[in-house]
Parts: structure tokens; C-alpha cells; sequence
């Protein structure tokens, strides 16, 4: 895994000495990943060798395999009321699936769910409004 600069940086000089990389769930494409500096270490975690961190990195044990060969890198962007938000944008090669803004992701490819009968009868509606 390997982490964008720019965050690295401010990691370094607020002298951060762990965190935690997670993933939770979020809308559009099903997941987001965020980062927690402030965390207790239990089973549950495991901590990812990094190239020359000075700080320790710690992911959960059950979703360590998916940040092999990943980057993440920290984006800041408006929200709605035009308040700086912090996202992180994950890449690897196991996501199948990505929102438009690229924040939230997908492990699985999404497929969306049709009923066919009610897209025949808005199609049928359609002719007959058209007559």
C-alpha cells in the first residue's frame, strides 16, 4: 500500500505515529476508505509494513489482502454547504466498480436490477400517450 505524499507529509509533521487505513460503507458505489489516527490496537488489526514510514500503519485483518498494490490518495473538496471535506480516493486493481466523483468504490461488479414488467408497461405507456 502506498500513501500520496502530500499525506505522508502531514502525517510526518503533526508527528502522527499510527493510523488506521478502513473501509466502510458509503452510497453510490458501496465503499469508501477513510483514515483514523485516533484508535486502540486489538486482534482485529494488523499493522502493513510501509517503505520507510515513520509512522505505523494498521488496517483490519479481515481486509488486508484488498490493500495490496493499492494508492490512496486525500483529496480536499467542498461539500454542500461549501465546507472543506477531506475524502480519500483508493485505487488497486480488485475494484470493479467506481462512482462517478471516484470516491466510493466497488470489490463486485455492479449489476442493476430491473423489472421487466414495469419497463415494458412505462414503454407501452409511451406508445399510448404518443397516439
Amino acid at each position: 500500500m502506498k500513501l500520496d505524499k502530500n499525506t505522508v507529509l502531514d502525517l510526518i509533521n503533526r508527528k502522527v505515529e499510527k493510523i488506521l487505513v478502513y473501509f466502510y460503507d458509503a452510497w453510490c458505489s458501496g465503499t469508501k476508505v477513510d483514515i483514523k489516527e485516533d484508535f486502540i490496537v486489538d486482534d482485529s488489526l494488523e499493522k502493513l509494513e510501509l517503505s520507510s514510514s515513520p509512522f505505523f500503519v494498521y488496517v483490519e485483518k479481515k481486509d488486508k489482502n484488498k490493500f495490496k498494490n493499492s494508492i490512496i490518495t486525500k483529496t480536499i473538496t467542498a461539500d454542500h454547504t461549501w465546507k472543506e471535506k477531506i475524502r480519500y480516493i483508493f485505487n488497486n486493481e480488485q475494484i470493479k466498480d467506481r462512482c462517478g466523483c471516484g470516491s466510493s468504490f466497488s470489490f463486485d461488479k455492479k449489476t442493476p436490477k430491473f423489472d421487466l414488467s414495469k419497463l415494458k408497461d412505462f414503454k407501452n405507456n409511451l406508445k399510448n400517450n404518443d397516439n
